[in-house]
């Protein structure tokens, strides 16, 4: 009688995570790296993350996140975000909206952002800055705006996200191409009800210069400060902060040399710092170059930086305040 085996007991396999969470999971833990977050301040519940099209569902502990925490590779897109529980503050652009369940809200991650949500539940989409400007030109005017999902066409809108994350699972480079196309059509057919609710030009404009100043003001004493960091640390373009400026007593970068003027003429009149150098006072506000500071300094307040030390510990100060301390124009201070 031939020996036969015990027939082999099937273990059935260990459960293991849906694949799709995998990619998910590594994208959006890495979108939201710069923000100071506690363990747990941000749950993966669901999502995708393709090639050109990311969404996930995320639970919330309360926590703001703002432009300032954005690592620079994610500042080419925007983020669609659906409320589903909680609410959401969002502030762009000059404008702040509260976002309660049910209403999307549009943040445009190349500007400058805020966003302060208490616990909530929401939904969010990642789409490419490129293709989203195509479907909807005026986008300035729709972020931080709060769009009601219930009504009129937006109803579209929040049935596409219904589905989308329905089939997360199931999704596909193929079609999630043709979603990533799909959205920003949708969005725009969504905000058409908006009308004219943004900032009229002049006051957005006024908004930019605001953030260009405070900017500036904030990293006057990094040497490297230029432009093209202005641009990057505000989110706008060289050429457009040129022409933001265009119509004030003076261009840009003039105007950040008269600031760095105003706050190496305020220290070398401080008796605090009467220990520290001339040399040491204009390197800590930017100046590399001593003969190029020396020669600004005169031209804007008509003396060399060491007179002007010297007559403040005489007591003879100019007749006049020179106004680059807190507008955009200087005047050459004269002395009694």
């Amino acid at each position: 009688m031939p020996f036969s085996q015990p027939a082999l007991r099937t273990v059935p396999p260990l459960p293991t995570p849906r694949a799709h969470l995998a990619a998910a999971q590594r994208f959006w833990d890495e979108f939201g790296q710069g923000a100071a977050r506690q363990p747990g301040q941000t749950v993966l519940l669901d999502g995708y993350a393709g090639h050109r099209l990311r969404f996930a569902t995320l639970s919330h502990a309360p926590h703001v996140f703002s432009s300032d925490h954005l690592p620079r590779d994610h500042r080419q897109a925007a983020l669609l975000v659906l409320q589903l529980e909680g609410e959401s503050q969002v502030e762009q652009h000059g404008r702040r909206a509260r976002i309660s369940p049910g209403q999307f809200a549009l943040v445009d991650l190349s500007r400058p952002f805020r966003v302060d949500t208490g616990r909530s539940l929401i939904q969010a989409a990642y789409l490419p800055l490129a293709v989203l400007r195509d479907a909807v030109p005026r986008l300035e005017q729709i972020t931080a705006t709060a769009l009601d999902g219930h009504v009129a066409a937006a109803t579209f809108l929040r049935s596409l996200f219904r589905d989308l994350f329905e089939q997360a699972e199931d999704m596909t480079e193929a079609i999630a191409d043709r979603l990533v196309a799909a959205i920003p059509h949708m969005l725009a057919a969504a905000t058409a009800m908006l009308g004219d609710a943004a900032p009229p030009p002049s006051q957005l404009r006024q908004h930019h210069k605001e953030q260009v100043r405070r900017y500036v003001r904030e990293h006057l004493a990094d040497s490297a400060l230029c432009a093209e960091m202005i641009g990057k640390g505000v989110g706008l373009s060289t050429s457009y902060l040129f022409e933001l400026f265009a119509d004030e007593d003076m261009t840009l970068m003039r105007w950040v040399r008269s600031e760095r003027l105003a706050r190496c003429r305020r220290e070398l009149a401080d008796a605090s710092l009467r220990y520290r150098s001339i040399a040491h006072i204009a390197q800590a506000w930017g100046f590399g170059d001593m003969t190029h500071f020396g020669r600004s300094f005169r031209e804007a307040y008509g003396l060399s930086p060491r007179a002007w030390r010297k007559n403040a510990r005489m007591d003879v100060h100019p007749s006049k305040e020179s106004p680059s301390d807190g507008g955009v124009s200087c005047h050459v201070a004269t002395r009694i």
